[in-house]
């Protein structure tokens, strides 16, 4: 590669790293912009600003004023980057097609496994994306700053679970038909488990429920299909069966996904259950189990479902370990005696907004770069 071009891509890195969920600059993340982008649409890609918030576009004319380079060439190279799911698309406050970069969490690295294909492209990405993604690059990521992009939701669609200061909003039911449009896509990190070979998980694959702005974006791709709020909520209720985790944005409205986890490959879940990162540093977890030691027959179904393996059995009782416990609730639907509830860990809230969310955390790592 000639200097100039390697030059592109650092700059394309340093670039993608000042984002609100920026990207950890890193030798592996040169590996997968050299693989996604070429030198002239690295170019344009440094054009569109990454001041803008997950979801939020720019217009054609203010990436062209950015750029150097001639309408015609960025507009070009804009819909061909977008006709590949390479960057984000969506309509700007007039209704014209704005375009930002995907943000980590927001389409990086999912629109290559979204759609549940298992083609070498989607091979390809996959061991790139293994490699970029490290412990160290996910803690920075995710724990680099106070406020948590994600957090659990207890289970309370398809299981009986005593939510103890448990308000709508933090419940899965309301958020689904608060929605104005659904999608389901597939579950990334299991698609990129299956397509790199790996079969001890066999979850259900698609479960990644995109809602309003984020599902339009995906089923405009052919990235997800479009659902009703009735199968969102079967969706969401056989997932709990199954033992996965609601994961949701760390926001008390406009909430954009739910992804369902599981204690094998997601990043969140996971990597809490191989105690890679500690919990209240990746996510936000506002609930936690507690048992009934009177109604608990030390059966330990609890302990089996358990997804980040926070349950034990001791003196035929389920113990708690409450530094790994996330309050997910999916082992009360295994408990025969009604032993199981959740409740409220903490008296903080989420961010009233999407928007407020992550206008906090933008606000927050500026701080700490400063």
């Amino acid at each position: 590669m000639k200097a100039k071009e390697t030059e592109i891509y650092k700059r394309l890195g340093r670039h993608l790293e000042q984002l609100v969920m920026g990207y950890p600059y890193t030798d592996e993340l040169m590996d997968l912009l050299t693989q996604t982008f070429s030198p002239d649409e690295a170019r344009v890609a440094l054009a569109i600003p990454n001041t803008l918030l997950p979801l939020e576009v720019a217009d054609l004319d203010t990436i062209v004023n950015r750029s150097g380079l001639s309408k015609e060439i960025v507009a070009k190279t804009l819909q061909s980057l977008s006709s590949r799911n390479l960057i984000y698309s969506g309509r700007t406050a007039s209704g014209a097609t704005g375009y930002a970069i995907l943000q980590i969490g927001y389409g990086m690295p999912q629109t290559f496994l979204w759609d549940g294909k298992k083609d070498d492209r989607a091979r390809q990405m996959s061991r790139l994306i293994l490699n970029y993604f490290s412990t160290p690059t996910t803690q920075k990521v995710y724990g680099g700053v106070p406020t948590k992009t994600y957090k659990y939701s207890p289970a309370n669609v398809a299981l009986d679970v005593s939510l103890q200061g448990c308000l709508p909003h933090e419940q899965m039911e309301p958020i689904v038909q608060s929605a104005s449009q659904i999608a389901v896509a597939h579950c990334p990190c299991r698609m990129s488990a299956r397509i790199l070979g790996r079969t001890d998980c066999q979850h259900s694959l698609e479960v990644c429920i995109k809602y309003d702005d984020m599902a339009e974006f995906v089923i405009s791709k052919e990235l997800a299909r479009k659902i009703s709020k009735d199968e969102a909520l079967h969706i969401l209720g056989a997932c709990e069966k199954e033992g996965l985790v609601h994961m949701v944005d760390n926001a008390q409205g406009d909430v954009k996904h739910t992804c369902n986890c599981c204690g094998h490959y997601c990043w969140n879940v996971g990597t809490l259950r191989r105690r890679k990162i500690p919990r209240d540093v990746l996510m936000a977890v506002y609930f936690i189990r507690e048992t009934d030691v009177e109604a608990c027959i030390g059966c330990g179904a609890c302990a089996e479902i358990c997804p980040v393996a926070s349950v034990m059995l001791k003196d035929d009782i389920a113990q708690i370990d409450i530094d790994w416990c996330i309050g997910c609730g999916v082992c009360a639907g295994v408990c025969p005696t009604d032993a199981v509830s959740i409740a409220r860990r903490t008296e903080r809230q989420s961010p009233e907004s999407f928007t407020d969310l992550h206008q906090r955390i933008k606000k927050e790592r500026k701080l700490i770069q400063q």
